[in-house]
């Protein structure tokens, strides 16, 4: 006789762990080698939390990134509220992304592909730093989009500026603003105006 529900019980015990989040080593080379290019206590900071520019890791943990980039509010921000700091370190960030390979053909392309085709690229974009991060795009009027992402360890002022520094590179005028915050997520409208 067989007991309902065991073989999906076995099944489920059989799942290996889920992976911890592993963050690529092009985030930190974008906002860090490229953009920020720490060095003295700033570049010893990072290193004390695990990330080391000298070193070559293909992946570091999620925690070793936030710490990261609590080192950089607190060297290349400081005095500046959270918000606003996280904000600017997504600046940041695109800017030193667009100085490697990738991002100069990204720059170069941008421009051309437009506002609206970058933001549809956008989800595609997110995954090559985080893939544990989904996001979702939406035209809700002319010039004006929502952005929703589902992300277990939201930073969500960081990601506004992300999207804001991508979109500059559409040469629109645009504006990113944070509409909610929640603990699996957050929702982000982005406008402009005309081209």
């Amino acid at each position: 006789m067989e007991r309902v529900g065991s073989k999906d019980a076995m099944h489920e015990s059989w799942r290996a762990p889920p992976l911890p989040v592993q963050v690529s080593r092009r985030n930190f080379e974008g906002l860090f080698v490229h953009a920020l290019k720490p060095t003295g206590a700033f570049a010893q900071s990072l290193r004390d939390i695990g990330y080391d520019a000298e070193v070559f890791q293909e992946y570091y943990p999620l925690t070793v990134w936030r710490a990261a980039l609590g080192v950089a509010r607190r060297f290349a921000c400081a005095g500046q509220p959270l918000e606003e700091a996280n904000r600017a370190l997504g600046l940041r960030y695109v800017e030193g992304f667009a100085q490697t390979l990738v991002g100069r053909i990204f720059a170069t392309a941008a421009p051309l592909l437009g506002t609206e085709r970058c933001l549809a690229r956008l989800p595609m974009y997110l995954r090559a730093g985080r893939e544990d991060m989904r996001m979702g795009v939406e035209a809700v009027g002319l010039r004006d989009w929502r952005v929703r992402v589902m992300d277990g360890d939201p930073l969500p002022d960081f990601v506004a500026g992300v999207v804001e520094g991508v979109l500059r590179h559409t040469r629109a005028d645009t504006r990113v603003e944070v509409l909610e915050r929640q603990s699996s997520g957050y929702l982000l409208r982005v406008s402009w105006g005309e081209e």
